[in-house]
């Protein structure tokens, strides 16, 4: 029996996290929500609302803390989880959808995808996106359409297959990883189009560096290229030049 589950990371979210996880639960079967070291009452702000709150006082980065929230879901049953930000830039209501993509092909990852509205996007954010879309599908070996939009499902197939070293997951690294690693074993990816939400949801500054840490993100893409042999059938895809099989397509 489907079992999905959603997972929330959060850092000092007080204003919106209790929001988000109440809409978040009736649409799911359980929610885990990892509080990583806030100082704002994040935690607390979550009593009685019936979701799964693993509190550390530390703040180690958002990777570390999906892999510590998903294997909390795999142990306790998970079939699927799903990962929403907690400042309200993911919609709770789009939930649905990622259900039902992932009931049509259980094996992929879903992901979100803001293609469609990218005008509501910043102009230095629509920048960012499209290249690494080109740089990421690159080193997939496959045309990728929203590499670093964060709301995805994870079926627990793909999350028990995906074999990370532990230098990839730290900070904002993780997700990228998990689409190189995924594309590298035939996960294949699905796509739920979703609106950018940007205006009137920020209510903190990003945790993003838009240097320190594009400039991991860079190295890990690098890295995972040089060390295939920059994959060039890889690069002919990523930008269309040459055809693929749905959503698969081939990592050399």
């Amino acid at each position: 029996m489907a079992s999905p589950f959603a997972l929330i990371p959060a850092h000092n979210e007080i204003l919106t996290v209790r929001q988000v996880v109440e809409e978040t639960i009736p649409l799911v079967d359980k929610v885990i929500v990892v509080d990583d070291g806030s100082t704002d009452g994040t935690a607390g702000s979550l009593s009685k609302t019936g979701a799964t709150v693993l509190r550390h006082e530390t703040n180690l980065g958002k990777g570390d803390r999906l892999v510590e929230g998903f294997q909390s879901a795999l142990d306790k049953g998970a079939t699927a989880v799903i990962v929403l930000d907690a400042d309200m830039q993911h919609d709770p209501a789009d939930i649905p959808k990622f259900l039902a993509q992932h009931q049509d092909n259980p094996l992929a990852i879903v992901m979100g995808d803001r293609s469609a509205d990218m005008e509501n996007m910043p102009g230095s954010r629509r920048k960012g996106i499209k290249f690494g879309n080109f740089f990421i599908g690159w080193a997939c070996g496959r045309r990728i359409k929203d590499a670093q939009c964060g709301m995805r499902l994870y079926p627990a197939t793909a999350l028990k297959r995906l074999d990370i070293p532990r230098r990839h997951i730290g900070g904002f690294k993780f997700e990228t990883a998990a689409l190189l690693y995924a594309a590298e074993k035939g996960i294949p990816f699905e796509y739920v189009p979703l609106k950018a939400r940007y205006e009137g949801f920020v209510l903190r500054p990003s945790h993003f560096d838009p240097l320190r840490d594009f400039m991991r993100l860079f190295g890990l893409v690098t890295e995972f290229l040089l060390l295939r042999g920059l994959r060039p059938m890889g690069f002919l895809k990523a930008l269309g030049l040459i055809d693929q099989k749905h959503n698969r397509g081939e990592t050399k």
